[in-house]
Order: C-alpha cells, then sequence, then structure tokens
C-alpha cells in the first residue's frame, strides 16, 4: 500500500537524502473513504521535494500520499482519521474498516522494517551516515491574494535540530551559516534553525534506532520554488534552489562526519 523509491546507487557514499511527504498517490481501496479533495491534499503535501533527494546518490522517495500513511507520524498517529489529525481538514467520508486500518498499520511496519535494513546494511560499510530529511511548508495559508506570511516566523529554510542529541546542534549550524545569505536568482536566502518545525517520528526513529550511528536532520523548505495555490512550478529558481543546496550541504556532510569520528 505505500509505494517508495529505495535508490542506493553509491554503498560507499555515507549520505542518504529521503522525501517522505512527496508522494501524491492513494491507494484505490482508501479513496472512496477519503473526503478531501485532491487539490487540498496536495497543497499538504511535499511537492518536488523528492527532486531534491535525487540529487543524491542515495535516496528514500515516497509516491504514496501522506494522507494514505504519514511515514513522520508514529504508528497509532500515521493514519489520519480526525480532522485534528489533519489541521483540520474532514479527511475522511465515513469510518475506515478494521481491516483497512491493519493493512494501512501494517503497510507502515513493513516500510519501517525496509528502512531499517537498508541503513543497516550502508553501517555495515560506514561508521556514521548523514540523513537530509527534505520537506516543504506553507507560507500563504490566507489564500492565494493575501500576504505571505511574515518572514519573521518563516525563513526560506529551517534546519530541525531538537530530534537529535544536542551534541550535534553546532555542527548543524554550520550548515545553516553556509547556507544563509546564499542568493538564489535576486533571493537572498534565510536559513536558520529550530524555528517551527522539530522534525517528526521519522528523524526521531532514526535517532532512537541508530543512536550514535547516525545524524537526520530536517530540512524545510519554504515553498518559495512554486504556487502552493496554483501548484505551478517555477522552474528556473526551484533548479538554482536545489543547487544551491546541494552546493553546500555535500561539502558540509563530508566535513561533519569527519568531526564527529573525531570527536567519538
Amino acid at each position: 500500500m505505500i509505494q517508495s523509491v529505495f535508490n542506493f546507487a553509491n554503498q560507499q557514499s555515507p549520505i542518504l537524502a529521503t522525501a517522505i511527504h512527496n508522494g501524491h498517490l492513494m491507494p484505490s481501496s482508501l479513496m472512496k473513504y477519503t473526503e478531501l479533495g485532491e487539490e487540498d491534499r496536495f497543497r499538504e503535501e511535499d511537492p518536488f521535494t523528492g527532486n531534491i533527494a535525487q540529487m543524491f546518490e542515495n535516496h528514500i522517495i515516497l509516491e504514496t500520499s501522506r494522507f494514505a500513511i504519514d511515514i513522520n507520524r508514529t504508528r497509532e498517529k500515521s493514519v489520519y482519521l480526525k480532522p485534528e489529525d489533519a489541521w483540520g481538514f474532514e479527511v475522511r467520508n465515513s469510518e475506515l474498516p478494521q481491516n483497512l486500518l491493519l493493512a494501512l498499520y501494517h503497510a507502515y511496519d513493513s516500510w519501517y522494517k525496509t528502512l531499517n535494513s537498508q541503513i543497516n546494511h550502508l553501517l555495515k560499510t560506514h561508521p556514521f551516515l548523514v540523513v537530509f530529511d527534505l520537506h516543504s511548508y506553507n507560507h500563504r495559508r490566507g489564500g492565494p491574494d493575501a500576504t505571505p506570511d511574515s518572514q519573521i516566523n518563516n525563513p526560506d529554510i529551517i534546519l530541525g535540530r531538537s530530534n537529535m542529541p544536542f551534541e550535534y546542534h553546532a555542527i548543524v549550524q554550520k550548515l545553516a551559516d553556509s547556507l544563509n545569505g546564499k542568493m538564489v536568482q535576486d533571493r537572498c536566502l534565510d536559513v536558520r534553525c529550530d524555528v517551527k518545525f522539530p522534525g517528526g517520528n521519522f528523524p526521531r526513529h532514526l535517532h532512537r534506532n541508530f543512536n550514535g550511528r547516525l545524524i537526520a536532520i530536517a530540512v524545510e523548505f519554504k515553498k518559495i520554488f512554486m504556487d502552493e495555490h496554483s501548484h505551478e512550478l517555477y522552474p528556473a529558481f526551484f533548479k538554482e534552489l536545489r543547487e544551491v543546496f546541494y552546493a553546500q550541504a555535500m561539502p558540509w556532510a563530508e566535513a561533519a562526519l569527519k568531526q564527529i569520528l573525531l570527536q567519538s
């Protein structure tokens, strides 16, 4: 029930990028119980984050929508059942049958089992891994004609650190510093740590199950690369944004790995 791409093209690289909210597909068995329309679902998903993840040789991209099952939440909260589970949206038009709900939970368990197996496989080669947990977020919730949300609480890129041991916080700050102020076309990027999004269950799972063997950073891109209401992508801006991110993320990851291994 979960369609995803596990691509490990370079087992010699200790760097992994994931886009777990990238997907838009809904299982046919779930569609007849789904009240929320496609447009609203797409707005709350993280479209195009898979394109950023694909820049990294090792990547995991989900193609199934978070409105089917949300990998970034705990198992018991992974299926949106009530409006309070999904920002007030009426996601379901009727109660899910127990057998369908159990099938979704089983898919969740299977996905995490595959994830753990892939991480363990990489750890046979590398003493430590860096994981970029890529997401995007809305900043025009007032509507297409409303003023965008204030920049004060809505940086262009947010790096979440509260899901990881404190000892890695200063290292992640170096990535924020390297990205902050970089130009994407005529925009000077505002990049900060720990604003709004602390990171969800996915990075917490990684740190809990592979403690001392990896660092997983929640990366939130504000949807300045697209129109979050019409869903139009701004191709030139997006291309430059992901290239700027990759150009800073790769050397940072390599330096971070060396620093962490020296300190261990």
